[in-house]
């Protein structure tokens, strides 16, 4: 987490809101770095920023005051990133980050890219550029690339990066994936996990087989739902894919992300097809949609789901078995 010129203000009513804090956030058509207000409205947490070329934009941040109250709590400054590889003397993230001075915490889970190719073309996808676009490219870096990458990871103080993610597109589409992750383990890497659809590992066991015995601790699996409806993408090859990670003893991670209006409807079956398969999935990471690039604000708003609104339908679609009284944040 970066220090990003947070100010926090004492609460002070304006009409029907209240301010909260004031920080930094960017413009949604042009990316331009703003000022922005923190403030709660009829129970809940916005933001509002101004473009001198947009104007203004007011977006939900927190579907809780109460939970956001709660969660702020747990908040606590790391002891810094003492080797940045970007030293500045005013934080203006996210341009000229990567890990800059101004980062409070260390890296406690890397990603690295290791191609933008991928078997599918899902809406929502963030990362994914379609073939045949213009301006598409292929990013795909070469074993001394990654090892370089790496090392700089290694050489994070305080404390050595020694979690990686590895993501992409799909990293499963490299045919030297296996020759990846044990470059990741030769630099000191203790755990490695994949972020994947888990096609290839529903399609060919053997390659599953391959990227366990080379390193890979788990999978971070794509899976947006219970029925075809909800996870189109994946539906059919889930089954297969926790088969093969039974047989090669692989842990697994469900990712759903989490789209108000598309799956909200299906998180308390998300968490029920998880505990039948207990011996394999040990985890659920809901991830609500992270709204990128030009999307107007009625779209904004058909989509967005934030945290609370998540935790709220999982009590309801649990019958209370997980309650909203039962989360917590993980401090970075």
């Amino acid at each position: 987490m970066a220090l990003i010129q947070i100010s926090n203000q004492s609460t002070k009513n304006l009409g029907k809101k209240s301010t909260i804090r004031f920080t930094q956030s960017i413009c949604p058509d042009c990316n331009m770095i703003l000022d922005a207000e923190v403030f709660e409205r009829d129970s809940q947490v916005f933001m509002s920023k101004v473009c001198s070329t947009h104007g203004e934009c007011e977006e939900l941040y927190f579907g809780s005051y109460e939970m956001y109250k709660k969660f702020s709590t747990y908040w606590m400054d790391g002891k810094g990133a003492h080797s940045p590889n970007v030293m500045i003397d005013k934080c203006s993230c996210p341009n000229n980050c990567g890990l800059c001075s101004n980062h409070l915490s260390h890296s406690g889970l890397a990603n690295m890219i290791v191609t933008n190719r991928c078997d599918l073309t899902c809406w929502y996808c963030f990362f994914y550029v379609k073939k045949g676009l213009e301006g598409a490219y292929m990013y795909e870096p070469d074993h001394t690339q990654i090892r370089a990458m790496m090392k700089t990871l290694r050489a994070e103080r305080p404390i050595p990066g020694n979690s990686m993610q590895i993501t992409g597109g799909e990293p499963m589409l490299r045919e030297d994936i296996s020759d990846v992750i044990k470059i990741m383990k030769e630099e000191g890497v203790d755990h490695i996990q994949m972020n994947t659809n888990g096609i290839r590992h529903a399609m060919d066991p053997e390659s599953a087989r391959e990227v366990r015995l080379a390193g890979c601790n788990n999978l971070y699996l794509s899976f947006d739902g219970v029925t075809a409806r909800t996870n189109p993408k994946n539906h059919w090859e889930i089954p297969y894919a926790l088969d093969s990670c039974r047989k090669t003893g692989t842990s697994v991670v469900f990712v759903p992300t989490v789209i108000k209006s598309i799956n909200d409807h299906e998180l308390g079956g998300i968490i029920r097809y998880a505990q039948k398969n207990m011996d394999v999935v040990h985890a659920v990471n809901f991830q609500p949609v992270s709204l990128t690039g030009r999307m107007g604000k009625s779209e904004r708003e058909k989509y967005r789901i934030t945290v609370p609104d998540c935790v709220q339908r999982i009590e309801e679609q649990t019958n209370g078995e997980v309650t909203v009284d039962d989360w917590f944040p993980v401090p970075s």
